[in-house]
């Protein structure tokens, strides 16, 4: 199922799902590329939105699916635990993306990870 808008998905947020990765500055230029392509990389079924949020000295990518199957292979993928952290969720996981973990998906995704940067590319809707 193709990528939708954040603001479709959140906007009904208590029948979705929603993974939080956080991603130390220094682990990739683009930690919402990163996730993206492993989220293609799984195929999900139903809709699913991205969007990240950059902090200071992180980014945080935050990914919904409208199908708890499809959060559950993310979950899986980046060992993420159960967490509600943002209210209104069906359900909601965090996990933290260290080095080991960033390649690990690169890796999985066949894609070479460019050396990081101080500034990680962000797009948001």
């Amino acid at each position: 199922m193709p990528q939708c808008s954040w603001t479709a998905l959140a906007a009904d947020s208590k029948n979705h799902h929603l993974v939080v990765a956080q991603v130390p500055a220094g682990i990739t230029d683009d930690p919402l590329a990163l996730i993206g392509r492993l989220v293609e990389e799984l195929a999900p079924t139903g809709s699913f939105a991205l969007t990240a949020q950059k902090e200071t000295g992180s980014t945080t990518v935050f990914c919904a699916f409208a199908l708890a199957t499809d959060a559950d292979g993310l979950i899986e993928a980046v060992n993420a635990r159960e967490d509600n952290l943002h209210l209104g969720w069906a359900s909601e996981h965090h996990c933290r993306i260290d080095k080991r973990a960033a390649d690990a998906i690169a890796s999985a995704v066949l894609v070479e990870l460019p050396p990081a940067t101080a500034t990680p590319a962000l797009t948001t809707d």
